[in-house]
C-alpha cells in the first residue's frame, strides 16, 4: 500500500465514525478516540490530510513558562526519571507538559533526540487537540483521563507512526496541574502492547500527585490510608488533608475511589468523625504518640475496613536519647586508585561504559542498581561514586543485607531507642538510613532482604522519613541509595519474593558490573592486584607461565577470589619470582568444573554462572533454543540495542522481545 492509500484509508475511517452517537464502539476503536476525532471535525475544524505542525513557543515565552513551573519540575524529576529508565532502549521520550499541552520537560535517548525534534515533540511545542488533533497529550486533557492514542488513531496523517500513552496530574482538588507522557515515534507493535506502557506512565503519575499534595498540605495533617495495610504510604495510597478542627480540606483520587465518592465537593467540608466515627480517637492519639503507627477504621457509611494513619511534616530534629556514632565503612574500604571510578573500571570497555554512566547521574539523585556476580566489586565500585559525588565528605554507610540475621535488619536499618526491646544497648543506635542521611546509603545483596524489610523501605524512600524502634520523634531524611545484588531482581519478583514497586523505586539506573573472566584487562588487573598485597618489602615478579594459569581460571569468586588466590601466593613465594607453583587455584564444583582452562578473556566466551545464582539452562543444551539466542543476538547488536526496531525487524512485539531476553539471560555485554 503506498502512503497516499494509507492516509486515504486513514481520512475515510475517520469520516466514517465522525456521525457516530457520542461514546459509541465502532470497528474496535475505543471510545475516547471517536469522541475525540468528532471533536476535530465538528468543534476544531481541521482536516485529516492537511499537515499542522505544533505552535512553538519562543525562548522568551518558554523561559518565563519553564519559570512557573519550575518547582513542579523539580519535584517531578526524580519519577520523571525513573520512568525514563523504566522505558530505556523501547524508544520512548517521557514528556511533561502543562495543562494545556504545552511541552515543559522531555527527556530523549540521545540518537532518538533528532527523530523527536522532526515530528514536533520537544519542549515549548504546543500539543493541544485543537492545535494538532488526536494525541495522547492533547485527548488526555480533553478526556481527563488516562489514554493511549496508538498509530492510526491519530487524527492528522503526519502523526500516524506516533505512539502516545499520558496520564492527567491533577492537583488536590482534582483541578488538572499537568500532564505525563511517553511516546514512540516509530513503532510495529498492537494497541495491546502499550497496556505496559500507560500503566508505567500510570503509576509514575500518581507517584507525582502524591509529592504534590503533601507538599501543598506540609502545614496541615493528611490522613493517609487504604484498604491494603501494605500499601500504605505508598503511590497508590488515599490523602485527605485535614483542618484544626478535622474538616476535610481536600482529597486525592484514590481516596474518593476507595470511599466510592464521585463529586469531590460532597467530601470536602465534611468533618473526619462523620466518615470514620469513634475511630478518629484512636486516629488522633496515636498522630500525637507515635506517629506513623498505621491503624485500622471503618467508613461509618458503607462498613468498609481501611488502615492509616495521620501525618503531619515535621522539621528534621535530633533524637534524644541516642549516641550518635561514627558512620561506618564497607568491610572493603577503597584505597588509592580503587576510590576512583575511571581507574577502578581499568581499561575494560564495560567497565568503562559502567563508571561513564556513574560519573552522569551520580548527583542527580537517581538511585543507582549495580548488577554483577558475586565479587565483581560492587562495594568498591558504590564507594568510588561516592567519592565521585559532591557528596563525598559526607558519610557512606553499607548494609549487607544478606549477612545480618533477619532480626536484627529492622534495628539495623532503622535504629533503636534505649529500652525498644530486651537486649537493646543503654545509648540506642542510629539506624543506617539515618546515619546515611545526606551521604550515600549502600544497600548489598538487596534480593536477600525479608519482603517486611521491603516494604518498610519502600515507605522510608517514599516520605523520606524514620521513626527508630520505640521512638516518638519522626526523622527526615536525605537519601541517596545504591543498592547491589547478584541476583536476578525480575525472577523474584514473579516468584513474588521481591516488591515490583521498589524495584521500580530502587531502578532509576541499572550498571552492570561484568565478571572477572569477561574483563579484557584481566591481565593488568592481576598485575595491579599483585601490587596491591605484596607486603614483603621487595619489587616480585611473577612468570608468563603463571600469569597464562590465571588467565584461563573463570573466578567464579571474581575480584574477591583474584585477592586471595594472589595473597596466598605472596605467602608462600621465598624468593623475588612468583611461579605457577605459588598458585593455589580452588578446585572448580558443578557446572564451574566445565569452564576450567576454557574460559577466555573475550566477551564472547561462554558465560559460567556463579554458583548463588539460580541455574541458567546452558544455550548450546538445546539447538532451537541455541538458534534462537543468536538470532535475537545478532539483530539486537544490527540494531545497536534499540528494542522497538529490534523487535520490528523479527516480526514480535516488545514485550515478547524482552521476555526473550531474559529467557535467554542476553546481556548488552554479550
Amino acid at each position: 500500500m503506498t502512503h497516499n492509500q494509507k492516509f486515504r484509508q486513514h481520512a475515510e475511517r475517520i469520516s466514517s465514525v465522525a456521525s457516530l452517537n457520542d461514546g459509541v464502539e465502532f470497528l474496535g476503536i475505543e471510545r475516547e478516540i471517536i469522541r475525540s476525532w468528532q471533536r476535530c471535525l465538528s468543534d476544531d475544524h481541521l482536516d485529516p490530510f492537511k499537515p499542522r505542525s505544533p505552535n512553538v513557543l519562543e525562548p522568551q515565552s518558554l523561559h518565563e513558562l519553564r519559570s512557573r513551573f519550575e518547582a513542579f519540575i523539580r519535584l517531578s524529576e526524580p519519577e520523571l526519571a525513573n520512568l525514563a529508565s523504566a522505558l530505556s532502549g523501547s524508544g520512548y521520550a517521557v514528556i511533561l507538559t502543562d495543562n494545556k499541552g504545552l511541552i515543559l520537560h522531555h527527556q530523549v535517548e540521545d540518537n532518538l533526540a533528532d527523530e523527536f525534534r522532526k515530528a514536533g515533540l520537544w519542549q515549548g511545542a504546543d500539543w493541544g487537540e485543537e492545535h494538532v488533533g488526536t494525541n495522547g497529550i492533547g485527548t488526555c486533557i480533553s478526556e481527563m483521563r488516562p489514554v493511549t492514542v496508538h498509530r492510526d488513531e491519530h487524527f492528522l496523517r503526519q502523526n500516524i507512526d506516533l505512539s502516545c500513552s499520558a496520564s492527567p496530574i491533577l492537583d488536590p482538588h482534582g483541578n488538572l496541574l499537568t500532564v505525563l507522557d511517553a511516546s514512540c515515534c516509530g513503532t510495529e507493535d498492537s494497541r495491546a502492547s502499550q497496556i505496559h506502557t500507560r500503566a508505567l506512565v500510570v503509576s509514575y503519575a500518581r507517584l507525582i500527585e502524591g509529592r504534590y499534595f503533601l507538599r501543598e498540605f506540609r502545614n496541615q495533617r493528611v490522613l493517609r490510608f487504604h484498604s491494603r495495610v501494605e500499601c500504605v504510604a505508598l503511590p497508590n495510597e488515599a490523602m485527605l488533608a485535614l483542618s484544626e478542627d478535622n474538616r476535610i480540606l481536600a482529597a486525592n483520587i484514590v481516596a474518593l475511589q476507595l470511599l466510592g465518592i464521585q463529586d469531590r465537593n460532597m467530601l470536602v467540608g465534611m468533618s473526619l468523625s462523620d466518615l470514620v466515627g469513634n475511630d478518629l480517637d484512636s486516629l488522633l492519639f496515636a498522630s500525637k504518640s507515635n506517629e506513623g503507627t498505621v491503624l485500622p477504621f471503618r467508613h461509618q457509611e458503607s462498613g468498609a475496613r481501611f488502615f492509616g494513619f495521620i501525618y503531619k511534616y515535621k522539621e528534621p530534629a535530633p533524637l534524644r536519647g541516642l549516641t550518635i556514632k561514627p558512620a561506618t565503612q564497607s568491610p572493603d574500604e577503597c584505597r588509592g586508585e580503587l576510590c576512583n571510578l575511571n581507574k577502578l573500571a581499568g581499561e575494560d570497555p564495560q567497565m568503562l561504559e559502567a563508571a561513564k554512566r556513574a560519573l552522569r547521574v551520580v548527583d542527580k539523585r537517581i538511585p543507582i542498581l549495580l548488577q554483577g556476580e558475586t565479587g565483581t566489586g560492587k562495594d568498591l565500585f558504590s564507594q568510588a561514586m561516592h567519592k565521585a559525588s559532591k557528596r563525598k565528605d559526607k558519610p557512606f554507610v553499607a548494609l549487607n543485607c544478606a549477612s545480618i540475621p533477619e532480626s536484627l535488619i529492622e534495628s539495623e536499618l532503622f535504629g533503636y531507642k534505649h529500652g525498644a526491646f530486651t537486649g537493646a544497648r543503654k545509648e540506642g543506635r542510629r539506624g543506617k538510613l539515618i546515619e546515611s542521611s545526606g551521604g550515600t546509603l549502600f544497600l548489598d545483596e538487596i534480593g536477600d532482604m525479608p519482603l517486611n524489610m521491603q516494604s518498610r523501605l519502600l515507605r522510608v524512600l517514599e516520605t523520606e522519613e524514620v521513626v527508630p524502634l520505640g521512638a516518638e520523634q519522626l526523622i527526615k531524611v536525605d537519601l541517596n541509595i545504591v543498592a547491589a545484588t547478584h541476583r536476578d531482581l525480575i525472577q523474584l519478583i514473579n516468584e513474588g519474593a521481591f516488591r515490583e514497586d521498589l524495584y521500580y523505586r530502587l531502578n532509576g539506573i541499572t550498571l552492570y558490573l561484568p565478571p572477572l573472566r569477561e574483563r579484557q584487562d584481566l591481565r593488568n588487573i592481576i598485575l595491579k592486584v599483585l601490587e596491591a598485597e605484596n607486603d614483603t618489602g621487595k619489587k616480585l615478579q611473577i612468570t608468563p607461565e603463571a600469569i597464562s594459569h590465571l588467565l584461563k581460571y573463570p573466578w567464579p569468586g571474581n575480584l574477591r577470589q583474584l585477592r586471595n588466590v594472589i595473597r596466598t601466593a605472596v605467602a608462600l613465594c621465598d624468593g623475588d619470582v612468583i611461579d605457577v607453583s605459588h598458585i593455589n587455584l580452588p578446585t572448580l564444583v558443578g557446572r564451574n568444573q566445565n569452564h576450567a582452562h576454557t574460559c577466555s578473556t573475550d566477551s564472547s566466551a561462554s558465560k559460567p554462572k556463579n554458583e548463588d545464582l539460580p541455574p541458567v539452562e546452558a544455550v548450546s543444551d538445546n539447538p532451537l533454543r541455541s538458534a534462537e539466542h543468536t538470532v535475537i543476538l545478532n539483530a539486537l547488536k544490527t540494531y545497536n540495542w534499540n528494542i522497538t526496531r529490534t523487535a520490528e525487524a523479527l516480526d514480535m512485539s516488545r514485550n515478547t522481545l524482552y521476555r526473550k531476553i531474559q529467557k535467554h539471560n542476553i546481556k548488552q555485554d554479550n
